[in-house]
């Protein structure tokens, strides 16, 4: 009963955030006001259902409260549901401000009356409710809380008119903290993302960020507990709960000097650097570290000089900014250094000391924690090798009985089949056009017009925004899947409309199917993308875990190849840095197309070219071959990588007509090298 006694006014309770502020004021003690209009999500209609109905909610819960059915754009009425709470309950201790519309358009087609409304309602709103609690507060104090948003504060598509209101609260906020709090009265902001009614058509918020999730913060804020607060804007993303900071850097101060555009330009980095401080521990990481540094002070004992022979190599390890060790291999030994070693051949950045404890105990796999982006290097060759030479597990003895965070279980073999159904979800990201230009580049695809003048992406651009979902399904710690042992042996495009250059996209990955082989597991990952609520591209990853038998029996003779009549063919040699030229474009840097070491660690006589880049030097023959050049005919190709390529090698796509129906003509295809073998088979293209 935190709130027991209080009395609060909330804008907008009649559902969402609203909603679940009051229940929570109402369990915690206090008599609340129930405001809201009644009206759609967009401003329009008004009625009395939605706050009588939070008001009997309440009543029935054993509760106090009455309904206010008042605009808080309109000063009367805004005077009037502060008023309200004081007739009704004597006083008036705390105010959420959680009223709000939308009325979203890109800037260009947005109209005055879209503007004017939604300022109206969410800025001037704020500024009319909290005017009229500060008076009814001065004497008493009080809590106020309003409402401000990512959209505001960080910026966000196709909303200026909502994002101006909320960044305007947010400075509202700051502002009324400092005149009130002579009065008592805190000031603070929240700027929350749940799934209500004002978000549920937007994709991006997951259905499992609810209003209910937010509440225990605004709750907090509201209580005395909260009385050295002020000034301050919180976000809460579902159950993610953090501080919006606003920081200036220190910059440049020439004195007498005066800047000239030069000097900016030559400057300017230097202008916005900030600054570099010590990280702060507080006792849980600080106790990690602790950890950390004695595993690493135990992994010199743990080193196999019969293996090194006389490897050389100066490593430093960084905790995600906490702590600095290092190790120095030489003359068959290994010496531990507290800290930084002068001239590191080798840099690894763990993203935090758990990693590091996790993989020492068995709990997470170090090519999960790789592909995974906890474990990055600018030397995979000497990071391979210190896995080789040195036994993490013994030296994890010395950590004694330490209970393991949740993940795949030690010495857990084969994928985790109650993983399927699983979603992963990321941030939306625009498609640039500097970006579809270093694709089409790096695929060796620049005379077609369509990407040059940055009105469409090629056709396998998608691959670059649904990566990092793709990495996030097959690196999640509880399906767990052995890196090692995984090959991409199919990819299936479907292309609902080809992408365009400032596309918001929403990318997807769903863990599909889980199918155990005679020879391994084969995992489905299906991807797709998201714009504007309109589905534009969807993949199925074929990805196959090779078990751990050797093989062995009798082989098939492979299947006499049939006669047919090629349409069209293309030619592409494959340059020496194309792995290079591809990984950078396409975001994919797996360290066997970059790493002559991991290649060859891996079999490979030198570094591999990217399976999808071969995908796209035969979607480039489709289109030029099959689609009279046009990239928007393009509907479906599917394929299946039955070799790596190498560079120098030359490539030939041979395209033939296989049926025809309904519109869509569907096209058998292959690549194959230089000897005649095959590099992607059993391909289809679909054209319309």
């Amino acid at each position: 009963m935190k709130l027991k006694n209080k009395v609060a006014l909330v804008t907008g309770a009649g559902g969402g955030l609203g909603r679940s502020y009051a229940l929570l004021f109402a369990k915690e003690g206090a008599k609340v006001v129930v405001n809201d209009l009644g009206g759609t999500r967009d401003g329009g209609g008004a009625g009395s259902a939605m706050a009588d109905k939070v008001v009997a909610e309440i009543k029935e819960m054993g509760g106090e409260a009455v309904a206010n059915y008042g605009s808080v754009s309109n000063a009367a009425d805004a005077q009037a549901m502060v008023d309200q709470a004081v007739s009704a309950f004597g006083k008036i201790d705390i105010v959420v401000n959680n009223a709000g519309i939308l009325r979203d358009k890109t800037l260009v087609k947005m109209t005055d009356e879209m503007w004017d409304l939604v300022i109206e309602v969410h800025l001037k709103g704020t500024y009319l409710v909290t005017k009229a609690a500060v008076l009814a507060m001065s004497e008493n104090g009080g809590r106020i809380i309003n409402t401000s948003s990512l959209a505001g504060l960080l910026g966000n598509y196709g909303q200026a008119n909502y994002g101006a209101a909320k960044a305007g609260i947010a400075g509202l906020t700051r502002v009324v903290a400092k005149e009130t709090q002579k009065m008592g009265i805190t000031v603070n902001a929240i700027a929350p993302v749940a799934k209500t009614r004002m978000t549920q058509e937007i994709s991006m918020v997951p259905e499992s960020f609810e209003p209910e999730d937010i509440a225990p913060l605004v709750g907090w804020l509201a209580s005395d507990e909260a009385s050295h607060v002020t000034g301050r804007v919180f976000g809460a993303h579902g159950s993610h709960y953090f501080e919006y900071v606003v920081e200036q850097t220190p910059g440049i101060d020439l004195g007498e000097k005066r800047w000239t555009l030069e000097s900016v330009g030559q400057r300017f980095d230097e202008i916005t650097a900030m600054p570099k401080g010590a990280p702060v521990l507080d006792e849980a990481s600080g106790g990690l570290v602790e950890d950390a540094r004695k595993l690493f002070a135990a992994i010199p004992a743990t080193y196999r000089a019969e293996k090194a022979g006389d490897w050389k190599a100066k490593m430093k390890f960084d905790l995600g900014g906490l702590a600095t060790f290092s190790l120095i291999v030489a003359g068959g030994a290994t010496e531990f250094l507290d800290g930084a070693v002068d001239g590191a051949t080798a840099t690894v950045t763990f993203d935090g000391p758990q990693t590091i404890l996790d993989m020492a105990r068995g709990v997470l796999a170090p090519e999960q924690a790789f592909m995974g982006g906890k474990v990055k290097t600018d030397n995979m060759g000497a990071l391979m090798k210190f896995g080789q030479y040195f036994n993490l597990g013994k030296a994890a003895a010395v950590l004694g009985d330490i209970a393991p965070v949740a993940g795949a279980a030690p010495g857990k073999h084969g994928l985790n089949k109650d993983l399927v159904g699983k979603v992963h979800r990321g941030s939306a990201a625009f498609v640039l056009k500097e970006d579809i230009q270093a694709f089409a580049g790096a695929t060796d695809d620049q005379t077609n017009p369509a990407y040059l003048d940055g009105t469409q992406a090629p056709a396998i651009f998608p691959v670059r925004p649904l990566l990092s979902m793709l990495h996030a399904a097959i690196a999640d710690p509880e399906l767990n899947a052995d890196m090692l042992r995984l090959v991409h042996g199919e990819q299936d495009m479907r292309f609902h409309r080809h992408l365009k250059p400032w596309d918001l996209a929403a990318p997807r990955a769903e863990i599909q199917s889980i199918e155990t082989k005679a020879s391994g597991e084969l995992l489905n990952i299906r991807q797709w993308l998201m714009v504007d609520g309109e589905l534009t591209t969807e993949v199925i990853s074929g990805l196959f875990i090779r078990g751990e038998s050797k093989g062995g029996g009798e082989k098939k003779p492979a299947a006499e190849a049939p006669k047919r009549e090629y349409i069209y063919s293309e030619k592409h040699t494959v340059s020496s840095d194309q792995p290079s030229r591809y990984a950078d474009a396409s975001l994919d840097r797996n360290p066997i197309h970059l790493d002559p070491d991991v290649a060859k660690a891996a079999g490979h006589p030198s570094v591999i070219l990217h399976g999808l880049c071969t995908m796209a030097f035969a979607s480039r023959a489709v289109i030029n071959g099959a689609c009279g050049g046009k990239p928007e005919r393009l509907q479906r190709l599917k394929v299946r990588f039955s070799k790596p390529v190498l560079p120098g090698w030359v490539l030939e796509t041979r395209i033939w007509k296989e049926s025809s129906t309904l519109g869509i003509t569907t096209y058998g295809l292959e690549v194959v090298n230089q000897d005649g073998v095959a590099v992607i088979t059993n391909a289809i293209a679909e054209v319309a």
